[in-house]
């Protein structure tokens, strides 16, 4: 979903921020082609794992951006705003994490880390995270379960105007992270809900105050330039600082990611409204099936791979990288088809039956 704004950008039509959705394209095709290309490998490759954690961070800031915008500049009602966020992002999540189960019911070789339990599936469905049984069940429902929690974190500031949302919020945020810093010893919710991935959800935050109050406006000229160069600075200093866990980075690797992500959405945001952004019909509906094919790309990726393993070795570098971009092209495919046929019926509003009119 995105918000109205007042643009001369011929990219924009009826004012829609069309620079966030080449943005969701972007993030999406990152996080895929890193699982393509690391799926076939003995070992993690760090720099694929910080170029797809680069692609969520992304997803965090744009969320906690738009979300902040569609909420408007004053009160909202809470129901309604969990009712939509529900229908945007449950239905599909939903069909992928019950594929999840049928499959690894059925295949169970196939997902020997993916052991389908009734509680395990219902805390998946409820957005509730779990170490054992495991939960969720989908590999990437993780980044669901931070999305579902900022949603209520969100509208539990209701009944504040916007600007003293975003400062709760973000109080509220930085508290959990600082917590997540300092106890000695967490359990899993809490290194979960205390985790620094949430540092990504206040910049958007942020930026989209940035963005009300027009000081993207002012990002044109050499402005621009120390801009693109901050974000190359960001960018090298990202992949050079090591992250040697592939279950959590340090804090000021996640800050260096998330400042990094959220200049990088800020440029985007500011070629758009200096009127510089080109129309790309494609990428604009790539952003549109971000979420699908974000949620449904390990699907043929990971049918892809066990394919290619049965039938030759797939290490040789001539094999594998067609291989993996043939994968990629491949995942998405299936995560369009999965956008026309599960989530976009769900978005598509239903016009109303006129009323008839009563009979003299």
């Amino acid at each position: 979903m995105y918000s109205r704004v007042n643009s001369a950008n011929p990219a924009s039509r009826n004012g829609d921020i069309v620079s966030v959705q080449y943005i969701r394209a972007m993030a999406a095709l990152i996080v895929l082609v890193t699982h393509s290309f690391q799926w076939p490998l003995p070992e993690i490759n760090f720099f694929l794992l910080k170029s797809g954690r680069f692609g969520v961070d992304i997803f965090f800031v744009v969320s906690g951006f738009i979300i902040t915008l569609i909420a408007g500049s004053g009160p909202f009602d809470p129901r309604k705003f969990l009712a939509r966020r529900a229908r945007r992002i449950v239905p599909a999540y939903w069909v992928a994490t019950l594929l999840v189960v049928v499959l690894a019911l059925a295949m169970p070789a196939q997902f020997r880390s993916t052991v389908p339990t009734i509680e395990g599936f219902i805390k998946s469905l409820l957005f509730i995270p779990s170490d054992e049984p495991k939960a969720p069940l989908l590999l990437l429902g993780w980044t669901l379960n931070y999305e579902a929690f900022f949603y209520v974190v969100f509208a539990c500031t209701f009944f504040l105007k916007s600007e003293w949302r975003t400062v709760t919020q973000v109080l509220t945020l930085s508290a959990l992270v600082v917590i997540g810093q300092l106890l000695p010893e967490q359990g899993y919710l809490t290194r979960f809900y205390a985790s620094p991935s949430l540092i990504g959800f206040m910049m958007g935050l942020l930026l989209a105050q940035s963005y009300r109050h027009g000081l993207i406006d002012r990002i044109r000229g050499p402005w621009m330039g120390m801009l693109v160069v901050a974000v190359v600075a960001l960018a090298i200093a990202y992949y050079i600082l090591p992250w040697n866990s592939t279950d959590s980075a340090p804090l000021h690797v996640h800050l260096i990611l998330s400042l990094l992500s959220t200049l990088f959405v800020a440029g985007f945001l500011a070629v758009e409204k200096n009127g510089y952004l080109p129309s790309l019909p494609a990428a604009k509906f790539l952003g549109d099936a971000s979420y699908s094919i974000y949620l449904f790309h390990l699907f043929p990726l990971g049918a892809f791979w066990a394919v290619a393993r049965r039938l030759f070795d797939v290490t040789p570098l001539y094999l594998y990288l067609p291989l993996a971009m043939a994968c990629s092209v491949g995942a998405l495919i299936f995560g369009i088809v999965c956008y026309w046929l599960i989530e976009r019926p769900f978005l598509v509003r239903r016009p109303r039956p006129a009323p008839v009119p009563a009979s003299a």
